[in-house]
């Protein structure tokens, strides 16, 4: 095999200093060389840059410039010192070694200890040096590359990423997931999941958690987030996975939380409608065999109320039934609307004007003050209006008695004509709930202690109630039949500031008024 061929760059200024050097590389002879020589240090300089040499052998003292200079001055070029550097000079001393070294050179050389073992083996160690030098400059440029694009990588990424140490204690957070928390960069090892999980999940999460990291199994948890920027707290579906060292044991976490919150409204919109759908059917079911028993009932009273004296002991007795079927059959109808099957009696009418007698229908005490903001002009709405009537009469009278009785109050009334689109009305009923459309809009509020998050859950569930006494279809039979009509009912609601209602109905298809 030949020899490799090396280029060396002599910058002396003195000619037998040239020769000698070049006369003790030649005589090496595991290499090959080709030279090239330069007087003067800016000479040098324009050939180190050009004939880019693998070894450069520097006088420290030239007449231009020192060593020292030369260094500096290629070092300040955007390609650096272009390969590896030996510095030759007539004075040896230890502080001009380390100033060399410190400079960029690879290595010092006095030239009295110059000889043809010394110098060739000084080259060739100065220039392995300087690959190895370069080799580990590259591979921290690749590394700092890879690290950068890492954190672009995380930064980029939709989800809310974060790393931790075996502990479990937080290292990094991205952008994403601190603006979710309110957290600032410089505060990320004091960023604790359990701060911004929501109560109700903090002994579940932790307790998994945990198990985890004593396992060393991954991760993974559904809980509620609360959002810095309004308190509102969202599901996120949080995952962690073990990073291991090379013993197998672990030394870090990588983890992302990925908000699932509108995946969790429309599972928790079609377990309500199926629920709903479960419940229509029985009580539509049953109120039809109760109404047929009714009607048997009532037909059998009255014959038997004819048939009897007036003054007969037991026409009062039968008076009580006729009476309690009465309100039997009311039942059977509220379960009828609630199951969406009511026979209903559909004609036009102006809302606005229906919701302002359902009001006068109401008996609101003289301790609370009614405010009626009352929309003119509005579409017309095509409906069983007394059905609507004793729906609003129903809202109203919950309204009021949402306020302490006895206590002074305010109950606001609103109607109007909205206008959904297919965006937000699936944002704001869900799937399969309303279409978009025009819509007329009753708004009811009021005053009074408002309802817990877990309360309103229940209040559209049928004979479910929070008064002492007594069990209803109430809201349920309301939504049942405003469901049937095509439209919905929503409820806005917190303890002590109140509950507002808004009920949505299509507005009549021509868009006249009444």
């Amino acid at each position: 095999m030949q020899p490799q061929r090396r280029k060396i760059l002599i910058i002396e200024d003195n000619a037998a200093d040239r020769e000698v050097y070049k006369r003790c590389l030649w005589q090496a002879s595991a290499d090959r060389f080709e030279f090239a020589e330069a007087e003067s240090a800016q000479t040098g300089i324009d050939m180190a840059r050009s004939w880019i040499p693998d070894c450069l052998l520097l006088d420290l003292n030239l007449p231009d410039m020192d060593g020292f200079d030369v260094l500096t001055t290629l070092k300040e070029t955007s390609q650096g010192i272009p390969c590896a550097t030996v510095i030759l000079t007539a004075f040896g001393a230890e502080s001009t070694a380390i100033k060399a070294l410190q400079a960029g050179a690879m290595d010092y050389l006095p030239k009295e200890q110059v000889t043809a073992y010394s110098l060739p083996h000084i080259v060739r160690n100065a220039m392995e040096r300087f690959r190895m030098q370069q080799r580990i400059e590259e591979q921290a440029a690749a590394l700092e590359q890879s690290g950068q694009r890492y954190q672009l990588l995380l930064e980029a990424m939709p989800q809310m990423v974060w790393t931790a140490n075996a502990e479990g204690r937080v290292e990094y957070a991205n952008r994403r997931l601190l603006d979710y928390a309110g957290v600032r960069v410089e505060d990320t090892a004091s960023l604790k999941f359990d701060q911004f999980v929501h109560p109700e999940d903090q002994e579940q999460t932790i307790h998994s958690w945990q198990r985890a990291m004593e396992s060393g199994a991954p991760f993974e948890s559904e809980h509620r987030l609360r959002q810095a920027t309004d308190g509102t707290y969202r599901w996120h579906l949080v995952r962690a996975v073990p990073m291991r060292g090379a013993a197998g044991q672990v030394t870090n976490w990588l983890g992302t939380c990925t908000e699932i919150e509108n995946q969790k409204q429309a599972e928790r919109a079609i377990f309500e409608g199926q629920k709903l759908e479960c419940i229509g059917r029985l009580a539509g079911g049953l109120a039809h065999d109760f109404n047929n028993l009714l009607v048997t009932i009532l037909c059998g009273a009255c014959s038997a109320m004819e048939d009897l004296p007036s003054a007969h002991p037991a026409q009062e007795m039968l008076q009580w039934v006729l009476q309690a079927g009465e309100r039997a059959a009311e039942i059977t109808r509220q379960m009828l609307a609630y199951a969406g099957k009511g026979n209903f009696s559909v004609a036009r009418a102006d809302f606005s004007e229906l919701v302002h007698d359902a009001i006068a229908q109401a008996s609101v005490p003289k301790t609370i003050q009614v405010e009626f903001d009352r929309a003119r002009q509005l579409p017309a709405v095509e409906t069983d209006c007394d059905q609507l009537r004793k729906v609003i009469v129903d809202v109203v009278r919950n309204a009021v008695e949402a306020i302490e009785e006895g206590a002074s109050g305010t109950i606001s009334v609103r109607t109007a004509a909205v206008e959904l689109g297919e965006e937000s009305a699936r944002r704001e009923f869900g799937t399969a709930r309303i279409g978009p459309g025009k819509y007329l809009a009753l708004e009811v509020g009021d005053t009074g202690c408002g309802i817990d998050e877990k309360t309103q859950e229940k209040i559209f569930d049928p004979f479910f109630t929070t008064k002492f006494a007594g069990r209803g279809l109430g809201l349920a039979a309301a939504r049942g039949f405003i469901r049937s009509n095509g439209g919905d009912v929503q409820v806005n609601s917190a303890p002590g500031k109140g509950t507002r209602l808004r009920i949505l109905l299509p507005a009549a298809q021509d868009g006249r008024t009444a």
